[in-house]
């Protein structure tokens, strides 16, 4: 006999399910959330055990030159521009551009002929005068002999003494005309009025000069002008005396270490610039026409130096990072930069001397940081 089971056809209840399912998600969540917060507390421990090895430095104080570089020309402080004096044809001439010469040697002639003519004239003139002064001189005197004998009249005597006086102003003249005419012959012959160079020539032998034309130029290479211009804002800071470290752009040495000799009263409008003035001696090689360099030095004190790598550019401003007394832990120091030369930074607030502050590393560091420190070595970076 077959039986027959009676299926039960209700529908199954879903809340059995879920609530299964939800105890299952809610213990999978808690193992997740005690699984992350354990990985949570080795990662902090773990960060509170790692240090950051850093080098660090000593801060000191030395010699801060705060110092403004510029570029300048130089010029020769003598170069006078020879003309002739008197007007002639070129005779002679006796140096070309690139000579060597001495004050007073003879560079160039004009012809003398006309002008030794003058000179004997005048010569023959004061001769002839100074003969009739002296004939008349003796007409005095025995006028004046006459006179005390009372031979002639006072009025006689007077006209002789008249006489004389004419003759001798005219011998006078007649002097000045030689001197005169000595001193047109002496300038025929065209002489250095300094020692140096003939940097240019403007005759050749057969042209015609009149007094004035230009015939050399000279250049004293000796003594040397050199002129720097700087920002107009610095002219409450520089004076005559300010100090000058001049180098030659063409690589000659050495280096002269010299003054503000003058400046500029003005400033010049293309350029908004004043100009220094310093005179020097040539050290050997220097040429009119070429650059200068120039360390124009503002100010000299003592002030705390660190390489710039120590100095660390936050939201905050400049930060340097200087270690605790353990050397465990950085503090960050907001800091005052002034003035930087090269790879290295005044610091004007922020660090007293004999701090140890961070070199290496100093970019990775917060305040508050662990550090694994040790003394900076080498000389790249030393501040002395």
């Amino acid at each position: 006999m077959t039986h027959w089971h009676k299926l039960d056809s209700s529908p199954v209840s879903p809340a059995r399910p879920r609530r299964v399912g939800v105890m299952v998600s809610v213990a999978a969540l808690a193992l997740l959330a005690a699984a992350c917060g354990e990985d949570a507390d080795n990662g902090e421990a773990t960060a509170e055990e790692d240090a950051i090895p850093v080098t660090w430095i000593e801060a000191a104080e030395e010699e801060v030159r705060e110092v403004r570089n510029t570029v300048g020309s130089i010029e020769a402080k003598s170069r006078p521009l020879l003309a002739a004096e008197v007007g002639g044809v070129i005779d002679t001439i006796h140096v070309d551009e690139g000579a060597q010469v001495d004050r007073g040697e003879l560079l160039a002639e004009i012809d003398r002929e006309d002008y030794i003519d003058d000179r004997d004239a005048a010569a023959g003139d004061v001769a002839r005068l100074t003969a009739m002064v002296g004939v008349q001189e003796r007409n005095v005197a025995r006028n004046r002999e006459l006179y005390e004998d009372d031979h002639i009249s006072e009025d006689e005597l007077d006209n002789a003494e008249a006489e004389l006086e004419a003759r001798e102003e005219e011998l006078a003249s007649a002097l000045a005309q030689l001197r005169r005419a000595e001193r047109d012959l002496e300038r025929t012959r065209i002489r250095a009025v300094v020692s140096g160079a003939v940097d240019e020539r403007h005759i050749s032998a057969g042209d015609y000069v009149n007094a004035g034309d230009a015939v050399f130029q000279l250049i004293n290479l000796d003594r040397l002008k050199v002129r720097l211009p700087v920002s107009e804002s610095l002219a409450p800071r520089v004076d005559s005396g300010t100090e000058l470290i001049l180098s030659s752009r063409s690589g000659l040495r050495p280096d002269l270490k010299t003054t503000v000799s003058d400046l500029r009263p003005g400033i010049r409008d293309a350029t908004r610039s004043l100009q220094l003035i310093a005179e020097v001696d040539n050290p050997g090689g220097w040429r009119p026409g070429a650059s200068a360099e120039a360390e124009v030095v503002l100010d000299v004190r003592d002030g705390i130096v660190v390489p710039n790598q120590s100095v660390v550019r936050r939201p905050a401003g400049e930060v340097a990072y200087v270690l605790s007394e353990d050397e465990g832990r950085v503090e960050e120091r907001t800091v005052e930069v002034g003035t930087r030369f090269g790879d290295r930074a005044e610091i004007r607030d922020g660090l007293e001397p004999g701090e140890r502050l961070v070199l290496d590393g100093a970019g990775f560091l917060t305040d508050g940081a662990a550090v694994d420190a040790a003394p900076h070595e080498g000389d790249d970076t030393d501040t002395e």
